[in-house]
This record gives structure tokens, sequence and C-alpha cells, in this order.
């Protein structure tokens, strides 16, 4: 009778414990399809969806779900040096400088890591691509971090720091980025949430509901 007793004892911790298991699992699944409340509640945000809807944009943070999940880091669009290395502090520090009081480019709390999303043509960089550059311990970091998915109708058009590590950049792309277009011409379009996490190397996606303006429009009012 011990013996059944225990063995009973056993299976019911295993079968309590995995339904435990699997409730955290599935709530947590649950949790990352939706935009996370650090990003919704970020003044940043708030800011945002506040003027979309003062240009009678109806969007909200709870229409937002997880488009996917990748990582941000590509060796192939990525230089990491050592500031240590005869001349590169004097670089770091004129490059970080240089980047300074201009629109549509950011910088981490701790001044040492910014992400420029002008969309503009830039030295090694084009409109519908972000470049982060910036110190992480002894390491410069130099890359080509987000790229919009469509060079003619998207682009980005808002970004901000969580914290030193972790960022939030906005999209404003074509619902169906196969699609052709004309810029001056009502179609659909959905904004896009990058969450971005530099020291776990993820990403996170987050996608609106469809909207319908003008590309040309969009960029001039939101």
């Amino acid at each position: 009778m011990k013996t059944i007793k225990i063995i009973t004892t056993a299976l019911l911790f295993l079968l309590v414990g995995g339904g435990v298991y699997l409730n955290l699992k599935e709530k947590a699944a649950i949790d990352n399809s939706k935009l996370p409340k650090k990003v919704e509640l970020e003044r940043g945000f708030q800011r945002w969806i506040t003027n979309a809807k003062n240009k009678n944009i109806e969007v909200s943070a709870d229409e937002f779900s997880l488009l996917e999940e990748n990582e941000i880091y590509n060796t192939r669009w990525m230089k990491v040096e050592s500031i240590d290395k005869p001349g590169k502090r004097q670089e770091f520090n004129q490059t970080l400088e240089a980047h300074r009081n201009i629109d549509h480019i950011v910088f981490s709390p701790s001044e040492r890591i910014f992400l420029d999303y002008r969309n503009i043509p830039r030295e090694g960089y084009k409109p519908n691509e972000a470049h982060l550059y910036g110190l992480k311990e002894d390491k410069i970091i130099d890359a080509r971090i987000l790229e919009c998915v469509n060079d003619k109708n998207c682009y980005f058009d808002r970004a901000y720091f969580l914290d030193n590590d972790v960022f939030v950049v906005h999209e404003v792309s074509l619902a169906n980025p196969d699609d052709l277009c004309p810029l001056k011409e009502t179609c659909a379009y959905t904004f896009k949430v990058h969450l971005a996490d530099l020291i776990n190397n993820k990403r996170w996606i987050y996608e609106s509901e469809e909207k319908a303006f003008s590309f040309s429009w969009a960029k001039e009012e939101l």
C-alpha cells in the first residue's frame, strides 16, 4: 500500500507540475503575442499614438500583434572593433559628436550609442536602413541594424531607447509589401513596432491592423 501511495503521489506531482509548466508556457506565448506594456506605457509610444489620432488615424496598442521574432545582429552588415586599437577612441568620440542634435537620430540614456533612422541616403546606408553605432563594454559596434522591407512605400518614422540596451523603432509600410502603390494614392498600410534587445540579440516585430492612407500624406503628416 505504501509503495502504491508513493507512486500515486509522484504521478500526481508530475501531472500537476506538468500542468503548471504548460500553463506558464501558454501564458508566456499569449503575453508575447501582444505589444509589451513597457512599450505601450513608454512616453514615446504614447506621443506617437496621440499624434496619429490627431491626424484622424485610429490606432491603439491593443491592436498590435506579434508578426515575427528574430535575431538583430548580422555579421554581414556589422563591424565590431576594439576601442583600444590605436586611434579608435578618438574616432569613436568624433563620430558621436558628429551625430548629436540631428532630427531622426536618437541616443541611448548613456549617450554612448545612437540610432540613425533618417529617411535619406547616407554614406553606406540607404533611406530604408537604420544605422546603429556605439560602445558595448570595450567594443565599438557599427551595424545596419534594421531594414524597411520595401524601399519605396516604407520608412521609419520614430525611434526611442527604453534603456541602454533596448530600443523601439516605428515603421510605416504597405500591408502587402509586394503590392505596387503610387505614393500619392490611398492604399492599405500598417504600422510596425520593432522592439530590439541588444543584450539578448532579439527583435520582435509587432504589426497593427490595416489603415487606409497615402504614403505621401503619411510622410508629411505623421
